[in-house]
């Protein structure tokens, strides 16, 4: 095995300096693992860092290897790490919890006021291989596709989003679709839901909505949505709202046609302060729930127990590429003209 690997790198602050180099193939420290990569994916957080928007310049301190959704075989182990774990086949939780903190001894390690993050805090697994604590290492199914494995960290906050109520036989509408957005689509119908409505203007992504299993797709911009959706669901809005779009307008759409006694699950990231009338919502017994990655790990045993079941996403995919085109990949995914992009070392 050479002593170095290829690895994209965000070099310095700004936007783009996102870089293919060489690095050398770093050694597991006590309680961590290494693992090779085998498919490692984009997400939208990585479009934020190479854009260097706030999230990221507020985060970051380059030069860091990027990201964080991926599957491989751990090749070796650290000190205090059973050697048995050699050759499992792995995905990881990305989120690094302290284990000390009030929340996290309060068993919610995902909302952790010390977390560090892979790809962001640390390097991450844009590399042919990564370093993380074995905890982080969550063993795959190797009968599942490479594919879905290596989809699994964003998996979880969709069946995050999607366990956070009970959906069966519920009507539920989802914003956005992205790749989040549609895999909450196969989500909720394998679930249970009586009827899934997603909400969004790209036509190559509702055409991917259908495939994913939504029985109907509307473009907010052809109809009034709220009248719309309201119609779709007897007339007085759906039980569920699924919010993935981060979209401002979107958020205020879902708190007028969503029915009394309705509920909001919120996983998009809004790029600023979004003004809501709060005496609307909560007069109407509407819920609205805050989400933040996966709940460790309760989240990851039951997509796990989904996808054994059959369950398969993989149709949220639609570009594999080899690491050293990249560039193609970010334009790809900002042109709107591509869902999941897989890269494989």
């Amino acid at each position: 095995m050479s002593r170095n690997m290829k690895c994209i790198v965000k070099t310095s602050a700004g936007t783009g300096n996102l870089e293919l180099l060489e690095k050398p193939i770093p050694l597991p420290g006590e309680g961590e693992v290494l693992i090779k990569v085998h498919l490692a994916a984009i997400c939208g957080t990585d479009v934020h860092i190479k854009d260097w928007e706030e999230f990221a310049s507020k985060r970051i301190i380059p030069p860091v290897t990027i990201g964080h959704e991926f599957c491989g075989e751990i090749i070796s182990v650290g000190y205090g790490v059973n050697e048995k774990r050699v050759g499992e086949l792995v995905s990881a939780e990305s989120h690094i919890a302290c284990h000390k903190c009030a929340l996290c001894l309060d068993g919610k390690e995902n909302l952790c006021i010390n977390t560090r993050a892979i790809g962001v805090h640390i390097d991450g697994c844009f590399a042919e291989y990564i370093t993380i604590p074995s905890e982080n290492a969550y063993v795959c199914n190797p009968d599942i596709s490479e594919v879905n494995n290596a989809m699994l960290e964003p998996l979880g906050v969709a069946v995050h989003a999607a366990t956070k109520i009970s959906l069966a036989g519920k009507t539920v509408v989802i914003t956005g679709c992205g790749p989040i957005g549609l895999m909450a689509a196969t989500v909720a119908k394998k679930l249970g839901s009586s009827k899934v409505i997603c909400v969004e203007p790209n036509d190559y992504r509702a055409e991917a909505a259908y495939k994913m299993g939504a029985d109907l797709v509307l473009n907010p911009f052809h109809f009034d949505i709220v009248q719309e959706i309201r119609q779709e669901c007897e007339g007085i809005g759906p039980d569920v709202v699924l919010e993935f779009s981060g979209n401002a307008g979107a958020i205020k759409d879902a708190t007028k046609y969503i029915r009394a006694g309705g509920k909001i699950i919120v996983g998009g990231l809004p790029a600023n302060e979004i003004s809501l009338n709060f005496t609307d919502i909560f007069y109407r017994g509407v819920n609205m729930y805050g989400l933040s990655g996966r709940e460790m790990y309760h989240t990851w045993k039951i997509m796990t127990g989904l996808l054994n079941s059959g369950m398969d996403v993989s149709d949220c995919v639609s570009h594999i590429l080899p690491m050293e085109e990249f560039d193609k990949a970010f334009q790809l995914i900002e042109s709107g003209q591509a869902l999941k992009i897989l890269l494989r070392p």
